[in-house]
């Protein structure tokens, strides 16, 4: 998810600066892959994975609502 693309949607997103919203965002979604494959690769199953996709996307989406 780039600057970019979030400066093309800022009128669906709350007021926030979109490089900072960017750095958020991929922190967050780099943090989760990578704890997932550190700490619970025995646990990725197909489901386990969808779950998470899931999860993280929620949490963007709402921290950009």
């Amino acid at each position: 998810m780039g600057r970019t693309y979030l400066e093309s949607r800022r009128k669906q997103m709350r007021k926030i600066d979109p490089a900072l919203a960017a750095f958020m965002c991929v922190s967050t979604i780099e943090s989760v892959a990578h704890n997932t494959v550190l700490n619970g690769a025995e646990m990725l199953t197909e489901k386990t994975v969808k779950v998470l996709v899931d999860e993280t996307t929620g949490l963007v989406v709402g921290y950009l609502r």
